[in-house]
């Protein structure tokens, strides 16, 4: 046993400088999609604001031209909030504050370490420990400014905490994981069957229920909703099969721990065995990719990585009274820390080059000298999102701009000239003249030049537009 432990130890040791060589080659992805929105998040918590600003919600009180899409934010009484609830911001903005993007992946990297150690003192196994860190795609997000990790880390300290019978405080973090995470809900309907020792699991549920009819209320006191303001914004992708079935194949390629689970339910079958708990956690792991408020994006399944901590218990509840082979244990290892790793650079990869693109075109926007810029693409308006701190107005077509009294919009806010930068096929293209409704004078914007963005590295069309006045 003691030269097991010794070959883990140098797995562990091979597994963390892994970690830190990726950390240190970090510095060439930069934030888009809703990465942006979390680091816009996060520096508006270092300013003391909890909302979205919006400079022009008086006269755009339906947020039409917001530059954020409908599905990233919520209205009430004419302020926007995030989707993302600001309990991760509030958490990394010091470190934000005092170190930028850096700081947030240091902190990430520390909780990460320290949902491993917390998972180790609850199995007090070294080998599954490993497959905690090596066992999915996971710690890719410890570079990228996401909760994902966030809310990996309060999920292994809810686990932790009713392991040692802290069951007032695991309901309580159960509640607020559920409320950034809807899907969770299902995991933490195991955990009396993951620590059947634990003989005071009706308590738990009791205060979990009572926790969740109060977060409830101050919800719809803060939003004017009882349920998770992400099931309300994702509803569409709910039960949609397409999007089912992508989620399934994600996590299969990326969460090779869920095949090892139905491997060792297999064996059992064969063996002629029953294993109730295993069958259960993979038909709920199905179900939740079926009917969870997300459509798999970043390409990786984020919202279901939450089932790592249950599939390592469940195996740990079957076999820890059994002796396996070490030969079986190092192949396991070998093969997550390899697969793993393989996975992650190539993902990196990927990021670094989408990034690449995004950051010329950030600085392509940068030397825009009209004050304001229009939108027609999401996409674009996220990347833009670091302009709002340089004084500069960013607007996002939801419709036909011609159509929409965008031209009026502009009017009542004194905006005589803007930029539109469109990606081909544009879906709301604009014409080139936008007439003002009700005007007598100077009635139209009119397209007075059009050329492609220099230095984006992307077909983007850049049109300027100026109020006539003749």
């Amino acid at each position: 046993m003691n030269h097991s432990k010794k070959a883990i130890g140098f797995f562990f040791i091979f597994g963390f400088f892994i970690l830190c060589y990726f950390l240190t080659k970090l510095d060439s992805i930069k934030s888009f999609s809703d990465f942006s929105l979390f680091e816009w998040q996060t520096l508006l918590v270092t300013q003391g604001k909890f909302h979205l600003p919006y400079a022009f919600s008086h006269t755009d009180p339906n947020y039409r031209f917001f530059p954020i899409p409908d599905l990233f934010f919520h209205l009430t009484n004419n302020v926007s909030y995030s989707t993302f609830p600001n309990l991760y911001s509030i958490f990394v903005a010091p470190m934000y504050f005092l170190f930028g993007t850096r700081g947030i992946q240091l902190t990430q990297f520390l909780m990460f370490i320290t949902s491993v150690w917390l998972f180790y003192l609850i199995t007090k196994n070294e080998v599954l420990a490993f497959l905690l860190l090596f066992g999915s795609s996971i710690f890719l997000y410890i570079f990228l400014i996401h909760d994902t990790i966030f809310v990996f880390f309060l999920e292994v300290v809810t686990f932790y905490f009713y392991a040692k019978k802290y069951y007032r405080l695991s309901a309580l973090l159960s509640v607020l994981i559920i409320w950034l995470r809807p899907e969770l809900g299902i995991v933490f309907c195991f955990l009396p069957f993951l620590f059947p020792n634990t003989n005071r699991w009706k308590q738990y549920l009791i205060t979990c229920s009572l926790f969740l009819i109060l977060a409830s209320i101050v919800n719809f006191g803060f939003y004017e909703t009882f349920l998770p303001i992400r099931m309300i914004k994702n509803k569409d992708s709910i039960g949609n099969w397409e999007v089912g079935y992508y989620l399934l194949r994600l996590v299969l390629e990326q969460i090779p721990l869920f095949i090892l689970l139905l491997l060792f339910l297999i064996w059992e079958w064969i063996r002629k065995k029953k294993n109730a708990l295993s069958v259960l956690i993979t038909f709920a792991t199905i179900f939740i990719c079926f009917v969870s408020p997300n459509t798999g994006g970043h390409d990786t399944p984020r919202y279901l990585y939450g089932f790592i901590p249950v599939y390592l218990l469940s195996i740990h509840l079957r076999y820890e009274n059994q002796n396996l082979p070490n030969k079986l244990i190092y192949l396991l290892i070998t093969f997550f820390l390899f697969y793993s790793t393989y996975q992650i650079n190539n993902q990196l990869k990927t990021l670094s080059k989408i990034s690449k693109y995004q950051t010329n075109l950030l600085s392509a926007m940068e030397t825009i000298k009209p004050k304001t810029i229009v939108f027609d693409n999401s996409d674009l308006s996220f990347i833009a999102l670091p302009l709002l701190e340089k004084n500069k107005n960013i607007f996002l077509l939801r419709e036909d701009g011609s159509q929409s009294g965008f031209s009026n919009f502009l009017v009542k806010n004194q905006i005589d000239e803007f930029v539109f930068l469109e990606l081909p096929p544009s879906p709301y293209p604009l014409p080139n003249s936008l007439s003002i409704q009700n005007c007598i004078k100077n009635c139209e914007y009119r397209k007075v030049d059009t050329h492609s963005l220099p230095h984006a590295n992307l077909p983007i069309t850049y049109s300027h537009f100026l109020r006539s006045f003749d």
